[in-house]
């Protein structure tokens, strides 16, 4: 899946305005380095709107597909799993309710 984000800064002319580019060219790096190694960079752009002093970069980037329980329900290897669950939950029911009249059997037999 294609997505992106934008980072945006407030330029004000009366200062160092390549400093204050730096500073949002910055938050995107920050951003890139703590992104996962999943995603791959497709373009990063900038613009810069002199009557407004507003400057932007954004990045445009791939993101792995979030794969819902749903779809994986349908794979053979999700189903095994499944039942493999059910069963281990059974079988603790089973030995839960095995244990418990174990119990009983013990107390009424000792009184």
């Amino acid at each position: 899946m294609i997505v992106y984000k934008t980072f945006t800064g407030q330029i004000d002319k009366d200062h160092d305005v390549l400093h204050q580019q730096n500073e949002v060219r910055n938050q995107l790096a920050l951003f890139i380095n703590e992104a996962s190694g999943h995603h791959r960079i497709i373009q990063i752009n900038e613009l810069s709107v002199p009557e407004s002093g507003l400057f932007t970069v954004t990045v445009w980037f791939t993101q792995p597909d979030v794969k819902h329980e749903a779809d994986m329900s349908s794979q053979p290897e999700a189903q095994s799993a499944d039942v493999l669950a059910q069963l281990l939950r059974e079988k603790g029911r089973r030995d839960m309710l095995k244990t418990m009249v174990d119990e009983h059997m013990i107390r009424s037999d000792s009184s």
